[in-house]
């Protein structure tokens, strides 16, 4: 049986969970060889502690004001979200931030709050561990590697996006939940391509 992924992105009114709250989250699911795709919009329960940076940053205004948004039911999202992650690997631009987000919104429904694997992956750490890889495997095991050309601290996602052949979201798509999901199942696919699906599937 294959291993269920899910490329996950959320979209919060800050950085702290225990102050903020995601608002939009999506989920490509990976079973059985397709993807599905999942987003969930979810009213903030409380906007008083909002980051306005982290507004502006993912438009959040504009977005949920647009013609056609619509807020999902926070209850039935969560049944839906948590059957979708659990025991699935969560995989991320920085997932743990995701799942604390997740754990917490989750925490208000379900005695369980983590329902995925424990071990997450971070797509950007992956890419950066790739080209550190590529350049040992060019300068010989054991030899002195070159720094000019590898990563370093902090990584850049779009840097190593780039470096392994995935353009990053464009202006208007990201940090969007799905796609910045979608962005994190490219480079995920660009530098493990084994499990890329047979079809992808529309958004559900």
């Amino acid at each position: 049986m294959s291993t269920k992924l899910a490329f996950v992105d959320t979209e919060t009114t800050g950085l702290d969970p225990f102050l903020h709250e995601a608002w939009e989250v999506a989920v490509i699911l990976r079973e059985d060889g397709h993807d599905t795709e999942h987003t969930f919009r979810l009213l903030p329960d409380c906007f008083a502690d909002a980051d306005p940076k982290a507004l502006e940053i993912n438009r959040y205004v504009e977005r949920v004001t647009a013609p056609g948004w619509k807020w999902d039911d926070r209850r039935a999202a969560a049944r839906r979200l948590y059957r979708l992650l659990d025991g699935a690997v969560m995989v991320g631009s920085n997932p743990a931030f995701d799942a604390e987000f997740l754990a917490h919104f989750f925490g208000s429904y379900f005695e369980k709050p983590k329902p995925w694997h424990y071990r997450t992956i971070d797509v950007t750490t992956l890419a950066a561990g790739c080209q550190y890889g590529v350049a040992g495997v060019v300068a010989g095991v054991g030899s002195e590697l070159r720094d000019g050309d590898l990563p370093t601290l902090p990584f850049s996602s779009y840097g190593l996006s780039r470096w392994a052949g995935v353009e990053p979201p464009a202006k208007d798509v990201a940090h969007t939940a799905l796609g910045d999901a979608r962005w994190t199942r490219d480079l995920w696919d660009a530098l493990i391509p084994a499990t890329q699906p047979v079809a992808t599937q529309g958004r559900q």
